[in-house]
């Protein structure tokens, strides 16, 4: 088996059960804690989002990117893996969940600090934003309540809502375009979750995860492109 496909311990091979559990992701437990190919993705819609907005400000816009990365890059997370500690434990044996747990919820609590700055600087409806914002980071990851662990949950979570405030930090106003990109990127995320969960090779077969691989591949470039050309456009 190629080792890019399997986690070899001793004698025991791991079947990878995410896709981003290759490479150098794979060396650490802090590091995969990122996981960098599916945040870059997040954050490449919400630059989509800003950079459609009627205005675009590039301090607000990197305000956003600095709530998110602590609320949900490294908060959320952080609190999945060791929510989900069967699932990486194998992989990850000396991880420490305690300390791991600690720093995620501490992240949430710092990007949801930075989404009040925010929203005292701009407007105090981008409240509504943080507080869902952070709760969503908190709990999505625990399963609590159950229909937040879901489809339609994550599309909310991890696509609709943060492109929503994105959009709506730029111009503090919601207009239909907004809305359609949220429901949009919200439906988008949604896809590339199913894809990933079509990559766990102990669930599926060799064919099966080599394809859903290779989507989540031409998935994250197409959200790499539009976003770093959209603002490209929106700096020159």
């Amino acid at each position: 088996m190629p080792r890019e496909r399997a986690w070899i311990m001793g004698e025991t091979v791991l079947p990878l059960v995410e896709p981003d559990l290759v490479g150098v992701w794979r060396k650490n437990v802090w590091w995969f804690g990122f996981r960098w190919p599916f945040s870059m993705v997040l954050f490449s819609w919400v630059t989509v989002a800003s950079t459609l907005a009627p205005e675009f400000h590039l301090d607000r816009y990197l305000l956003t990117m600095l709530a998110g990365f602590f609320g949900l890059v490294i908060g959320a997370h952080y609190i999945d893996i060791t929510a989900s500690k069967d699932k990486y434990l194998p992989y990850f044996p000396k991880m420490n969940r305690r300390a791991i747990r600690t720093v995620g919820v501490l992240a949430v609590l710092a990007g949801m600090a930075v989404g009040v700055y925010m929203s005292l600087l701009y407007s105090l409806w981008f409240l509504v934003f943080v507080i869902l914002g952070g709760f969503f980071a908190l709990f999505y990851p625990i399963e609590k309540p159950k229909w937040l662990h879901t489809y339609p949950g994550f599309g909310i979570a991890w696509g609709f809502m943060p492109v929503l405030a994105s959009y709506y930090i730029q111009g503090t106003r919601i207009d239909l375009l907004g809305v359609g990109l949220a429901v949009f990127l919200g439906i988008t995320v949604v896809e590339m979750h199913h894809m990933a969960v079509l990559t766990n090779e102990k669930e599926y077969g060799t064919e099966l995860t080599k394809n859903a691989r290779l989507l989540l591949k031409i998935h994250r470039t197409a959200a790499y492109s539009i976003g770093l050309l959209l603002l490209i456009s929106r700096l020159v």
